[in-house]
């Protein structure tokens, strides 16, 4: 994959950790915003769609301070070729920092692009607008969207997840489309949940939960929670964690747990960091 020679590049690579599973990178943008970009098992490649995010979910720490900006699709392909010269890829995820269907438009070229790239991509969505999800679920080519759900209840959706959908629409959308879809396609949704102490973690969280989820027929990605700076939430234990694996199970949903990639401090669920440019002197603006 080739460096664009038309144009300046829109993106550069700032810093690279390395930790057990992952490396991850810190992306300087032309205006001086900062995100970052994880790579997963050597050969995954997870972007950032956003400066920040809007969706307010208080466990994570890429919105603690709100949206900056979209990203341009400049520089998302930017990113993907720096890493990719580093590093060879064979896929993509837009799971980083930022919601990818509050920047449809650039999500979409992205992904179009990056199956041009011979490269597959999915994405991570806390699910709105509805819409959008809509359109990604039935036409855009992707190779795999999870929905971060988190939650059985309405309440506790709305404290984890503020400004993302509602279960009963979310799960009314699914339970409308799903069904439609070709099986390979199906296949390539799953839902997400954070196990985190005293919220999502309660039995009867997890069973309001698997009722919602246990008709769609669809896998869960039952994830545990790196905690980050910017959040009192905490982890729950391995026993209460391999508890609930358990008791989603025998609810009948097919449950996935945390890879080694993502338990590592630098890869889990929340833990990239966007900045916003400085703000500028009144000399600069004047």
């Amino acid at each position: 994959m080739d460096l664009p020679r038309d144009r300046p590049l829109e993106a550069r690579i700032e810093s690279e950790e390395v930790g057990e599973q992952n490396r991850r990178f810190g992306i300087r943008l032309n205006d001086g915003s900062r995100v970052e970009a994880v790579l997963y098992r050597g050969d995954t490649l997870c972007v950032s769609t956003q400066v920040g995010c809007a969706v307010g979910c208080p466990f994570c720490a890429s919105g603690a301070k709100g949206l900056g900006r979209q990203l341009t699709l400049g520089e998302m392909t930017d990113t993907v070729r720096l890493v990719h010269a580093r590093h060879p890829l064979q896929r993509l995820t837009l799971s980083g920092i930022g919601e990818p269907l509050h920047n449809h438009a650039v999500t979409t070229r992205f992904v179009e692009w990056a199956c041009k790239q011979n490269l597959k991509a999915s994405l991570t969505t806390s699910g709105g607008p509805l819409p959008r999800l809509r359109t990604w679920l039935e036409t855009v080519p992707h190779n795999g969207i999870t929905l971060s759900v988190h939650a059985g209840t309405e309440a506790v959706r709305k404290q984890l997840v503020p400004h993302g959908p509602a279960l009963e629409p979310l799960f009314g959308l699914l339970e409308s489309v799903l069904p439609t879809l070709t099986r390979k396609r199906r296949k390539k949704v799953a839902l997400a949940y954070l196990m985190m102490q005293g919220v999502s973690a309660e039995d009867s969280e997890l069973d309001a939960f698997a009722a919602r989820a246990v008709p769609l027929g669809v896998a869960v990605h039952l994830f545990a929670y790196n905690p980050v700076r910017t959040s009192s939430q905490k982890p729950v234990s391995r026993a209460r964690y391999e508890a609930a694996y358990e008791r989603l199970r025998a609810q009948g949903l097919v449950v996935r747990m945390s890879s080694a990639a993502r338990l590592e401090a630098n890869g889990g669920c929340g833990t990239l960091v966007a900045l916003s440019p400085p703000p500028r002197s009144a000399e600069q603006t004047s």
